[in-house]
């Protein structure tokens, strides 16, 4: 694999969301694939699907640990070395 991830986070619905939108329900993730995530968005002719794929997706529940653990290891964390 190259120098590039794709990660895509998708958040919880706000408060304020919920009375306006009652779920995600037009976002689905494959229960055994968490490089997948498809949208289903109505249109003319009715609905249609959109399949994307990501190094990983994480959905709504995913907690702020089990991204950590997952991207820990692409995080640099620190600056630049102070030139003598």
């Amino acid at each position: 694999q190259g120098n590039i991830r794709v990660f895509c986070r998708v958040r919880p619905v706000l408060p304020e969301e919920e009375e306006r939108q009652k779920t995600l329900e037009h976002l689905h993730f494959p229960p055994h694939d968490n490089k997948t995530l498809s949208h289903v968005g109505r249109e003319r002719r009715g609905d249609v699907r959109y399949d994307f794929s990501f190094d990983r997706v994480f959905p709504p529940g995913a907690s702020q640990q089990e991204i950590f653990e997952e991207i820990a290891l692409l995080v640099q964390v620190g600056g630049r070395k102070k030139p003598p």
